[in-house]
């Protein structure tokens, strides 16, 4: 997802195509990425247009199902959209599966992949190595903040790449689970939200660099049969 600056460069900046849609878009990455509900005057700022303008590219918005309102009145994403990303979703996890065992049999590691739900990282889906007597599970719909950890790391670096430089991987100790360590890298995608690949293992010396150019290969994989 692009740094607010990319936002605003991209709907002055629409080539021919259509300024209110660009806005519209522009209007969806801002509320998914908001820390809270946002609202409409708020909304109208960020995205330098006035405020009856505002309000109707929101109720446009409303009703077409992408954004809804909370108890107070903030903005959140509405389920139609929710819905359009599940269908996203299914066919990453697909393309995702074969790659995280490969890795969790690889590294003997647990491997999950994680994504940004607009609030925290969340965990889509996992693969924990066989014939192991001990394994770290990472269930689906785990949740940690962004910034914490080695995937929401790496989550934090696509939101604002700008305040968090990108690494080429990175590294976590007893940040999500005490006496856990994790290494991420991202995993990009040609639509959707921040996304990482990344394993849990406990803390021993590792070749962290190598684990990682495990985990990138796998994301470019990954990659490519979603593009």
């Amino acid at each position: 997802m692009p740094p607010l600056q990319a936002v605003k460069s991209n709907t002055l900046k629409t080539q021919g195509g259509s300024q209110t849609l660009a806005r519209g878009l522009a209007a969806l990455e801002i509320i998914a990425s908001a820390p809270d509900p946002i609202s409409v005057a708020a909304l109208s700022q960020r995205l330098k247009i006035h405020r009856s303008m505002g309000y109707r590219l929101v109720k446009t918005l409303e009703q077409c199902g992408f954004v809804e309102r909370d108890a107070d009145g903030g903005l959140i994403l509405g389920t139609k959209l929710a819905s359009l990303a599940r269908r996203v979703t299914k066919d990453l996890l697909s393309a995702a599966a074969p790659e995280l065992a490969a890795i969790a049999e690889a590294l003997e590691m647990t491997a999950f992949l994680v994504t940004y739900d607009g609030e925290s990282a969340v965990t889509l889906s996992s693969a924990e190595p066989k014939n192991l007597e001990t394994t770290l599970g990472k269930k689906p719909g785990n949740k940690h903040a962004v910034g914490q950890g080695a995937p929401g790391k790496v989550i934090q670096s696509q939101l604002n790449p700008s305040k968090f430089p990108p690494q080429p991987f990175e590294m976590s100790e007893n940040e999500v689970i005490q006496g856990i360590a994790a290494i991420a890298v991202p995993l990009h995608l040609a639509s959707g939200p921040p996304a990482a690949i990344a394993v849990l293992y406990l803390p021993h010396d590792v070749d962290e660099a190598s684990v990682a150019e495990v985990l990138t290969l796998a994301a470019k994989r990954i990659s490519t049969v979603m593009a």
